[in-house]
């Protein structure tokens, strides 16, 4: 039998513990995990409804902490200028380690890292957006600021605006 000092030690507990586990999943997804703090970061769920009440398209970076390939492209990807500034033109979403969506269309020709993918507003992948100068094999995975920043604008002009209208007319009611 539980004394009410015992029992409220332990719902003290679990309240810390709860707290804690919101903290750190608030400052997980406000973190830029090296790919730039200066970066609004969202977690997938807020950046679809973001998206999807703001009108902009995402981008959605996946990435392990323990991959050297996605280590590489933390510092390129954070120091661009130009990169920080196409950024406010979408939802930026920044996935790590557990938080690797399931669905297949999230790993449209394969599940390697780091993987950087375009969503309309409706939150639905776009994988003709890709690194048009990158291996083709590997149509999804990004080595410098560069090649991510065409694929923004690409990304832009495709799924924002006029463009995207044009193109989903019979999407609306």
């Amino acid at each position: 039998m539980q004394t009410p000092v015992v029992k409220l030690a332990l719902f003290s507990f679990l309240q810390a513990l709860v707290s804690l586990s919101c903290f750190e999943a608030v400052v997980g997804a406000a973190s830029g995990r090296g790919f730039g703090d200066n970066i609004h970061w969202r977690t997938l769920d807020d950046g679809k409804n973001e998206a999807e009440a703001s009108g902009l398209p995402m981008m959605v970076i996946i990435h392990k902490s323990w991959c050297g390939a996605c280590k590489a492209l933390k510092p390129k990807f954070a120091e661009s200028k130009e990169l920080a500034e196409l950024a406010h033109n979408f939802v930026m979403v920044n996935l790590e380690d557990e938080e690797e969506p399931k669905d297949e269309a999230f790993s449209p020709d394969g599940g390697y890292i780091p993987r950087i993918l375009f969503l309309d507003p409706s939150g639905n992948v776009h994988p003709e957006i890709s690194n048009k100068n990158g291996n083709p094999n590997y149509k999804y995975f990004y080595s410098s600021a560069e090649q991510v920043v065409s694929a923004m604008k690409e990304a832009q002009e495709m799924l924002t605006g006029d463009a995207f209208k044009q193109g989903h007319t019979g999407d609306e009611l």
